[in-house]
């Protein structure tokens, strides 16, 4: 995640810079940049291009600068405001789909404050159909149904959710069995299903694309590759069956620790050559020096995750070792 801090005290900007550093060890924060001041105009020229805004500053200035940039929940950036005493960070906007009510509980952990949520669903341990999406990375098909399943849910009802075997872990999940009436079908989607009959009460979702990347040093079990494949995705809350495919570098290939966790988990292994991954470009990606000394190019796990997930793709866990394996993990953005 991306995230941007801003603040307009002295106080605030202290703050601001403390979450900054425990942030930036944070395996699934990619980038954090800290403003100070000049709200406005840092607003207006960078609102959407990061994933959570935390505001250090009452919530009413907060809502009046970004009412001209706000257009719609499908889109907006989460905003988070945080008092300077530390005692609450809010949830303003984008609670589901923008993950602010997720991003509220990370910064309150952060800086030992109490989060505040106020969406209906949340409020009764139930998990609103975008919260879902946001969870678990789905495409989301009829967003003008959104509404309409969430009041469902928040009102005590029981939604109908489809899931492919592949999601059959969301029954073992309190809030997704306090929300729904699960089904287990053969298609590759998921589908939610409100009273009725027709079509236009069907809203579905489509896995986006996730892969796991993998590099590691010569002789690593399977043991070792699960373990750490494992400790990667609980970073994201996530479990092994949501990954689609693994993959590796060329002159990991033959690795047999990550063939044979990858023929364990059911996994394609998916192999990127060492000359793609030299003229891969992405922002997100981290220079390793060891790597430039042995192979001749900046890392293994992220790139070769990223190229694998499809174009436009982004890392959402960065580079992380595990007992001489490193994971990262990209998703891709349609």
């Amino acid at each position: 995640m991306r995230f941007a801090i801003i603040s307009v005290t002295k106080e605030g900007q202290k703050i601001a810079s403390d979450m900054a550093l425990v942030l930036k060890n944070d395996p699934t924060v990619i980038k954090v940049d800290l403003f100070h001041k000049n709200v406005k105009e840092t607003l207006k020229k960078s609102f959407n291009d990061y994933d959570c805004w935390v505001a250090i500053m009452a919530t009413g200035i907060m809502v009046r600068l970004i009412c001209p940039f706000i257009k719609s929940k499908l889109n907006d950036p989460a905003v988070l405001v945080v008092d300077e005493n530390k005692k609450h960070v809010i949830s303003l906007i984008s609670g589901h789909l923008g993950g602010a009510n997720q991003f509220s509980i990370k910064i309150a952990g952060v800086i030992g404050a109490v989060p505040v949520i106020t969406t209906a669903t949340d409020l009764k341990c139930r998990m609103g159909i975008d919260a879902l999406a946001n969870q678990y990375w789905l495409n989301i098909c009829q967003p003008d149904l959104i509404k309409n399943v969430n009041q469902l849910i928040a009102e005590d009802g029981k939604v109908d959710l489809y899931l492919p075997s592949r999601f059959k872990f969301l029954e073992n999940h309190p809030y997704v069995r306090n929300s729904y009436q699960i089904q287990i079908w053969e298609k590759s989607f998921i589908r939610a299903s409100l009273p009725g009959k027709e079509s236009k009460n069907e809203l579905d979702l489509y896995p986006k694309r996730m892969i796991a990347g993998l590099g590691s040093k010569k002789g690593v079990t399977s043991e070792q590759v699960f373990f750490a494949i494992r400790s990667a995705l609980q970073h994201l809350h996530l479990p092994f069956e949501r990954l689609d495919a693994l993959a590796t570098a060329d002159v990991k290939q033959y690795e047999k620790g990550i063939i044979d966790a990858a023929s364990k988990s059911g996994l394609d292994l998916e192999i990127v050559s060492l000359n793609e991954i030299a003229e891969f470009n992405h922002g997100d990606c981290s220079h390793s020096p060891l790597v430039q000394r042995e192979f001749g190019v900046q890392g293994v796990c992220e790139p070769v995750s990223l190229i694998k997930a499809g174009i436009n793709s982004r890392l959402i866990l960065k580079k992380t070792a595990y007992d001489g394996v490193t994971v990262a993990i990209a998703v891709s953005i349609d």
